[in-house]
């Protein structure tokens, strides 16, 4: 693995902090704040498109620039770290697109990836349910053959950016008699689909990010099914590899990090204790670690590997982070920081419990590190 970047790399960086520069505007912060928008913006995104970097890494003729993992990792990275809203495409690109690249058929890959790279058309994950969170091995939404179509019946929880998606990337349980791991089939269903019903599921801070998705008797064609019937689970896993992977994570607490040191710094009236600054330096040390692990992922990738347990340190150590920044704040601000006006550390704080959870707990991470990385027995 190479420790440093070519010159190319470093001069698509620059491009891609420059357009941030000239697109992210306060007149543009000042329009996403008045309407709410939590990270969605449909127009950022064509935007980006319109450059090719949202498929930074994908072949030519999906769409993509065709460079490497290493600048896709950068040009999610920078992105991240500017605070840039990517909801509209993340999970497409970072997520649905590789998968389908992987195993879907060359229809699927002809028909969705164009789409996906232009951000002409977004993904909602369908993975959680009200009885299956991060053992997804417990879905219950059932996917029965009845013709050419799939019926569909289920709930699906904890679904971000369903009312605002084009499609639901959906694991369902196709053989109900087949153990839990082999039985179930990955499936895109239309959300605009007959018998589709999104409610909202509203977070700590009141807003409309999460949600629920009612899947009563949809119709999907057989055609949807990305991969195997009965083998969703290995493309799920293939998925949650990508989701762990990429620079979003350390560009996220990278800029986490670096807004808790400035605001340490801009703040002298608030002293750290020995303990505080010891605590502080450990979190900067972590996250220059998880850099340097995401970019070995992205090496690993740039070589034809399928890093798994790589990607778990991740997002492990990412979501640590998440979480250690602002306890640290707060517990130096005292009662104070919770205050609305507290320099977004208060919101922070409620926003970090779910770090630890979503895509996978940290539980959950540390098995696949144990099991895959470690070679430790199971139970």
């Amino acid at each position: 693995m190479r420790f440093t970047f070519t010159p190319d790399q470093e001069q698509f960086r620059s491009d891609v902090r420059a357009f941030l520069d000239e697109t992210l505007t306060p007149a543009f912060w000042q329009h996403h704040r008045q309407h709410r928008l939590p990270g969605w913006s449909p127009e950022f995104s064509r935007a980006t498109a319109e450059r090719g970097w949202l498929a930074t890494s994908w072949p030519v003729e999906y769409g993509g620039l065709g460079l490497g993992a290493i600048e896709q990792s950068i040009y999610m990275e920078e992105m991240a770290y500017a605070g840039a809203p990517q909801e509209h495409h993340r999970r497409a690109i970072q997520q649905v697109g590789p998968s389908i690249m992987l195993f879907g058929t060359p229809e699927q890959k002809a028909d969705y990836l164009p789409r996906i790279a232009s951000a002409k058309i977004s993904f909602a994950m369908g993975l959680s349910e009200p009885n299956a969170g991060s053992d997804l091995a417990n879905v219950e939404t059932m996917a029965r053959r009845d013709g050419d179509d799939y019926v569909i019946n289920g709930v699906k929880r904890y679904t971000s950016g369903a009312h605002y998606s084009d499609y639901l990337w959906c694991v369902a349980r196709t053989d109900p008699n087949a153990p839990k791991h082999r039985g179930i089939s990955m499936i895109a269903v239309p959300l605009q689909a007959a018998g589709v019903e999104v409610r909202p599921l509203l977070d700590l801070q009141g807003d409309h990010h999460f949600n629920y998705v009612y899947l009563n008797d949809v119709r999907v064609p057989i055609s949807n099914r990305v991969g195997e019937e009965n083998r969703g689970w290995y493309v799920n896993a293939q998925t949650m590899d990508y989701e762990r992977s990429g620079g979003a994570h350390i560009g996220s607490s990278r800029r986490l990090v670096d807004q808790a040191v400035r605001w340490v710094r801009d703040h002298p009236q608030h002293p750290l204790s020995d303990g505080d600054r010891g605590r502080l330096a450990d979190i900067v040390t972590m996250n220059s670690v998880a850099w340097l692990l995401g970019y070995r992922v992205a090496w690993m990738r740039s070589e034809g590997l399928f890093p798994n347990h790589e990607a778990s340190m991740v997002k492990l150590l990412t979501a640590h982070i998440r979480q250690a920044v602002p306890n640290l704040l707060l517990h130096i601000m005292g009662p104070a920081g919770l205050a609305a006006d507290a320099e977004g550390w208060g919101i922070d704080y409620l926003e970090s419990a779910s770090a630890t959870v979503g895509q996978g707990t940290s539980e959950i991470q540390r098995n696949v590190i144990a099991t895959r990385g470690l070679g430790l027995p199971r139970g």
